[in-house]
């Protein structure tokens, strides 16, 4: 599988925000049923008009777990676009700090295309790379195209340090 190490600069993103259960991995059919409602309902679009200077020019899926949420076995997930405009009221700004990431480039129909890149990441990757998962949230780009089609492009970003 393809991976790009790159450094970023912080960066502001707006957005919807929905808190999942992760017991015996709950949370991937509901991640799904949260965009599905996204898209349905228009919350996609209003979020994808929030765009402005933005680096990543696509939708973003943010994951993020805090140390309570862990012991809890929730996270926090997001559907947002990079920005740094103020929130419309029903929707969250979330600030990722600067990192350096690994990309994963993913091909294929959602959601098993990116569920299977999760699942190189964290069961092959992260033990045989020379990098430990690093602070921060993991991040999801959503490029513009039908997600069913099998040459449909994702990316997951993980924040990496790199092993001692």
């Amino acid at each position: 599988m393809e991976v790009e190490i790159v450094e970023r600069n912080a960066f502001s993103a707006v957005g919807k925000k929905h808190t999942f259960s992760v017991k015996s991995e709950a949370q991937k059919e509901k991640i799904s049923q949260f965009w599905q409602e996204a898209n349905t309902n228009g919350d996609t679009d209003r979020i994808a008009e929030l765009a402005e200077y933005a680096t990543i020019d696509a939708m973003l899926g943010i994951c993020t777990m805090s140390e309570e949420q862990f012991a809890k076995e929730e996270m926090d997930y997001y559907i947002a676009i990079e920005s740094e405009q103020n929130p419309p009221e029903d929707m969250e700004k979330i600030t990722i700090p600067a990192s350096k990431w690994a990309i994963f480039k993913s091909v294929g129909p959602m959601p098993t295309a990116i569920q299977e890149v999760w699942q190189y990441i964290f069961g092959e990757w992260l033990e045989t790379s020379n990098y430990n998962h690093g602070p921060g949230p993991e991040i999801e780009v959503y490029t513009e195209g039908d997600t069913l089609a099998p040459d449909y492009y994702s990316e997951v970003w993980i924040p990496v340090v790199e092993k001692i």
